[in-house]
């Protein structure tokens, strides 16, 4: 009923319409119930086929918790049984653990008594090995087991405590008996007792006094031999004529005698000390080797006139207004008086601080590999591991070696940086050109000395330095050695092509030689330059990939940082190329402006003085004779011979392709001054495959590309009609060069072709 009145609420049934509206809702609610009842019915299978399914289920629910039943009491009974039995095993395990303990206190008193009355005879007979293995026994007992145990037992706490009275007496006794034999063994210079008592130390728990004790022992001995060796260096480097790198040897010597200390005791210390000392041992050795360094290091700058000569070097720099070499050269080479140093003089000064600075990398290196060695056998946390391993690193980042290093690169960083720009600066100078030589001399020494100084950068173990000298021999490269070309190549090459050909040029050349021979040495100056700038090109990619690969097998555990920074320092010497390149095309262009343009377009223009409205006859008479493109051929051949034997291949395969591109729009130009009939157009064509023949074979490089516009040009005027075009013409293509506007206007050229027609063509 509630149903039904939500369904008339609203219908007014005193009247008719209100009558039929509730009637038609009750009537739709109808068909609804209807539609819904079918659904269901329609499920009537399904819903039953379900409800087998689960009376089946039913029947085997009651099984499986008949199982689960079952189950659950074999788990109690389990778990009961277990239970008992771990009961059992701990009441076992705390009765061992009681007996191991009792055990351990028996073993400790007698062993206390042992080693009471065993330390005592020890230190009368001096046997102070077997007395130092009574102490460490007594150490490694616990004193409050002990006085338990004392307790525990009737009678014997008096005797307990006794023996560890005696026993406490006895390791104070030997301890300073031991400090002083070592002390007394260290005086006699008595190396065997040092090791003897050395090897005691830790069984009497004086690990670190043990260690302090030997190593400033080492490093007594260690000074006094490197006083003897920096005293006499300069004598032995005289007999082996090593001066040159007396102190780089010094050096080597030194850190080796520290580097052998290290390596031969680290197996006594690991035994006797435990593994994870050797980081304290280098930390006292490191104090020594810094004195000794520093010593050395004040020798070196005072008797290698250092410091005069970076001053020399810094005032030369400052008074230049400079920091290139050329710049250097210009502004000194006016009447300045700047005390100018020379490089050669530095040369072997710089080797020298190579080597010092790679020792001591190198040095640094085996120091820090053996203490992470020996940290990782020792039992020590991984944070404890860590934490020693930093405290290496920074006590030798702020020792006086580091420093003093850090010192020595900068040195050697300015060095070479002098040396190097004054080298090239001195090959630009005295360039020279071998006849039959298509590049200077300026080349080779140039990349010599680059290669040299990257080579020598990277000895000295420092990929910073090899950074800095990489940026050094890109910006020297750049300013000195790219300007010294541009100069050459901006002044063009000298006008006046010489054909030796024409008799009134020969006259002109014979009355004035002396012009001649300075212009033409102007023009080998341009060549040679223009070579020198293509040759680089390809030292340059040289250079760069045999240094990526040698400074990448110098440096192999590089971080992706370090490495990051390399490639970038590479990548400038790298763009060093791509501006080579550009003054190469520079050149090319200068080239022809001055070489190729003047003469071309005059041979090129005779095309028009040529009637290409041909009748048979007019055709068999003009091909009879010298033909255009025969005429145009020989000259262009004569003009590229010249150039071949004077240019590289690169450079003269770059000539071609301006000749060609000259050529071909020149043509193209006087084409279009000039009227063709059939006849016309088949010379044209032939022309044009005659020309295209000879570039193509003139090059090693594909010119097809700059001939394609003329040899379309060619061939449409080769048509019999205007409607052979569409054969021909595909404006989706990209091969053809044309546009619909040109094309139509190389077919007016045609005097047989209806300009009417032309116009009719869908392009």
């Amino acid at each position: 009923m509630l149903q039904l009145n939500s369904l008339i609420e609203g219908c007014d049934l005193n009247t008719q319409e209100g009558i039929d509206e509730a009637c038609r809702r009750v009537t739709y609610r109808e068909k609804e119930i209807d539609v819904r009842l079918e659904g269901i019915l329609s499920q009537q299978c399904q819903l039953e086929a379900k409800m087998r399914n689960i009376g089946i289920a039913l029947g085997n629910l009651a099984l499986v918790a008949d199982k689960g039943r079952n189950l659950s009491t074999m788990i109690d009974h389990t778990s009961q049984l277990a239970e008992n039995v771990s009961a059992k095993v701990r009441r076992l395990d705390e009765a061992r653990s009681r007996v191991s303990e009792c055990q351990q206190r028996v073993h400790d008193l007698i062993d206390l008594q042992l080693c009471s009355q065993g330390v005592i005879a020890a230190i009368k007979e001096e046997d102070f090995e077997k007395g130092a293995i009574h102490v460490n026994r007594f150490l490694s007992m616990d004193k409050n087991l002990l006085q338990k145990t004392a307790d525990d037992v009737s009678g014997s706490i008096t005797s307990v405590r006794k023996a560890v009275s005696t026993l406490e007496q006895a390791t104070t006794q030997i301890r300073d008996v031991v400090c002083q034999k070592f002390d007394d063994a260290v005086k006699k210079d008595d190396l065997a007792s040092v090791e003897r008592f050395f090897k005691i130390f830790p069984l009497l728990g004086m690990h670190d006094q043990g260690l302090e004790k030997f190593m400033t022992y080492i490093c007594s001995m260690l000074q006094v031999k490197a006083q003897k060796e920096l005293r006499s260096s300069m004598d032995i480097a005289k007999a082996e004529k090593r001066t040159t790198v007396a102190y780089s040897d010094t050096l080597t010597v030194l850190l080796e005698n520290i580097a052998r200390v290290v390596e031969v005791n680290q197996a006594i210390i690991e035994n006797c000390y435990g593994a994870g000392r050797l980081t304290q041992v280098v930390s006292i050795l490191q104090r020594e080797c810094d004195e000794e360094v520093v010593q050395l290091i004040l020798e070196f700058n005072k008797n290698r006139q250092i410091g005069r000569r970076v001053t020399q070097i810094n005032d030369y720099i400052k008074n230049s207004g400079s920091t290139s070499a050329v710049g250097h050269y210009r502004n000194t080479s006016g009447g300045g008086s700047v005390d100018k140093l020379n490089a050669k003089d530095i040369d072997a000064l710089i080797g020298e601080i190579t080597i010092i600075h790679s020792r001591a990398e190198l040095y640094i290196k085996f120091v820090k590999r053996r203490c992470l060695s020996d940290l990782e056998k020792s039992s020590l946390e991984p944070d404890t591991q860590a934490a020693k391993l930093k405290s290496l690193n920074e006590l030798i980042e702020k020792s006086r070696l580091s420093t003093q290093m850090q010192e020595i690169l900068g040195t050697y960083l300015l060095f070479e940086r002098y040396f190097m720009e004054e080298s090239v600066l001195k090959a630009i100078i005295l360039d020279s050109i071998e006849a039959g030589q298509q590049c200077s001399s300026m080349l080779d020494d140039v990349f010599f000395i680059i290669r040299k100084c990257i080579r020598r950068s990277n000895g000295t173990q420092s990929l910073d330095g090899v950074c800095a000298v990489v940026n050094n021999a890109a910006s020297c490269l750049e300013q000195d050695f790219i300007n010294a070309l541009k100069s050459p190549l901006k002044s063009g090459y000298p006008t006046g092509y010489i054909d030796l050909a024409q008799s009134a040029l020969q006259s002109s050349i014979q009355q004035g030689r002396l012009q001649t021979s300075d212009v033409e040495q102007a023009r080998a100056k341009f060549l040679t330059t223009l070579n020198n700038a293509d040759m680089s090109t390809e030292f340059i990619e040289t250079l760069w990939s045999m240094m990526a690969d040698e400074i990448k097998l110098n440096f192999p555990a590089m971080t992706p940082r370090e490495k990051e920074k390399l490639d970038s320092c590479l990548s400038g010497l790298k763009s060093v190329g791509d501006s080579l390149k550009a003054l190469v095309d520079f050149g090319l262009q200068q080239l022809r402006a001055s070489a190729i343009k003047p003469r071309l377009h005059p041979w090129v223009d005779q095309f028009v003085n040529h009637n290409h409205n041909l009748t048979e006859e007019e055709l068999a008479s003009y091909e009879a004779g010298e033909t255009f493109i025969q005429f145009l051929i020989v000259q262009v051949d004569a003009l590229l011979t010249v150039f071949k034997t004077a240019l590289t291949p690169r450079n003269y395969d770059g000539l071609v392709s301006i000749v060609t591109s000259e050529v071909t729009s020149r043509l193209e130009r006087v084409i279009k001054k000039s009227t063709f009939n059939r006849l016309g157009g088949l010379v044209l064509d032939q022309e044009a495959r005659a020309l295209a023949s000879f570039l193509t074979g003139a090059t090693s490089w594909s010119v097809r590309d700059k001939l394609a516009r003329l040899q379309q040009i060619a061939t449409i005027l080769n048509l019999e009609s205007v409607s052979e075009l569409p054969e021909y013409w595909d404006s989706s293509s990209t091969t053809w060069r044309l546009t619909p506007s040109e094309v139509r206007t190389i077919l007016a050229l045609r005097l047989d072709f209806k300009i009417d027609d032309i116009k009719k063509l869908k392009l």
